[in-house]
Formats: C-alpha cells, sequence, structure tokens
C-alpha cells in the first residue's frame, strides 16, 4: 500500500521532530509553548507546521490511491515530492538559524503536492459522479 509506506517513511520523521521538541523542552525547561521569548519557537513551529500538513495530504494520498483511478506511479511521484518537502522544512530548523531557503522549498514541496493531491481527488469525485457511480 503505497499510503502506509509514505506514513511510516514520515511517522519517523515526526518521531525525530518530536524528540528534538522534547529535548529542547527539557534543555530549555520549558513545558508548554515556545517559552517566555520564543527560545524553542522555531522547533515547535516546525513540528506544529508537520501535524498540520502531513495527515491531509496522508488522506487525499489514501483517497486517490483506494479509488483505483490514479496510477502508482503518480502516487509515488507525488508522495515522495511532498515527503522531501517535510525533510526539507524540517532541515531548515535545523541549527542557530533558520535556513530560509530550505524552508521556502520545503513549503513548495508541500504545498504544490497538497494542490495537486485535492485537484485529483476532485476531478475522481466528479468522473465518477458523472458516471453514475
Amino acid at each position: 500500500m503505497i499510503t502506509g509506506l509514505y506514513a511510516a517513511i514520515l511517522a519517523f520523521l515526526y518521531v525525530r521532530i518530536s524528540l528534538k521538541v522534547i529535548g529542547a523542552r527539557r534543555q530549555n525547561r520549558i513545558s508548554l509553548g515556545a517559552g517566555a521569548q520564543g527560545e524553542i519557537s522555531a522547533i515547535v513551529s516546525a513540528h506544529s507546521n508537520f501535524a498540520a500538513y502531513v495527515p491531509l495530504l496522508l488522506l487525499l494520498t489514501y483517497f486517490l490511491e483506494v479509488g483505483g483511478r490514479t496510477s502508482p506511479y503518480v502516487l509515488h511521484v507525488i508522495a515522495a515530492l511532498y515527503t522531501l518537502g517535510r525533510v526539507l522544512h524540517y532541515l531548515a530548523f535545523r541549527g542557530p538559524t533558520m535556513k530560509f531557503r530550505l524552508r521556502v522549498a520545503g513549503m513548495q514541496l508541500t504545498l504544490w503536492p497538497l494542490i495537486v493531491l485535492a485537484a485529483l481527488n476532485l476531478y475522481g469525485f466528479a468522473a465518477a459522479a458523472l458516471a453514475g457511480g
């Protein structure tokens, strides 16, 4: 199952980001939020951004996969692109300063596949509706 493959890969990345947040919270003694002066705001932002986008990306991928109207190769390309996007976005927040180019590339490789997935799902719905199914 294609969606399961990318869900597993992204789950490992999510664990990695979560452990970074936990480590930053311990190091800075912050239990909630990003700290009074935003000490850990970058990694908290990367974590929440991941949690916001990935479920929708996977859900839209799954719908296309079970619908059976989209080539498995197309699904792999789209899923590989948004997985790369999520990796780049995470890497942008590593280190003492945010790497803006990686962040932009990561978001582009997240948003464009999201748009394509949404469009393909709408097309599939319309095609099924017109065919009487």
